[in-house]
């Protein structure tokens, strides 16, 4: 119901207001979505020279951890950029957050490279644990590539 009305008032209201509503099904990897939102699903297996790698795979509560990442697109094609933090939960199991990084379109055979900041710090919304914690870097939705850092 939710992608059939907005498919519905694409380009007859403010953009923003319907990207806004579809968020939990983009991050749901609807194909419905990114259609609408002009970003194709394949674009994952097409990217290459991809690398995620934080500066350091130790990291402590309270501490930073900086992460650099390359992605090289063979065609100019329309990217959503983002990252997945698989956080380990008292019990042992994990749980994900995604988090955005970048919308942009990427040029053919240009080399997209970028950093961004984890902050390991409690909060009052996600209790940090000590374990392995798995990030992913995230193109369209899909994972591209991943790394461990280990929260002590």
């Amino acid at each position: 119901m939710v992608i059939a009305f907005a498919q519905q008032y694409w380009g007859q209201t403010k953009y923003w207001i319907l990207r806004r509503g579809l968020r939990t099904l983009f991050k749901q990897e609807n194909p419905d979505v990114l259609a609408l939102l002009g970003y194709d699903i394949t674009v994952a297996e097409k990217v290459t020279d991809v690398t995620l790698q934080p500066e350091s795979d130790v990291a402590v509560i309270g501490g930073l951890t900086t992460v650099t990442y390359t992605v090289r697109a063979p065609e100019t094609m329309p990217v959503y950029l983002g990252y997945r933090v698989d956080y380990v939960r008292q019990n042992g199991t994990t749980t994900a957050k995604d988090f955005f990084v970048k919308r942009t379109t990427l040029p053919a055979g240009q080399l997209l490279q970028g950093v961004f900041r984890l902050k390991w710090q409690q909060l009052t919304t996600r209790r940090l644990y000590p374990g392995v914690h798995r990030l992913t870097l995230l193109v369209n939705t899909q994972v591209v590539a991943e790394s461990w850092v280990t929260l002590k």
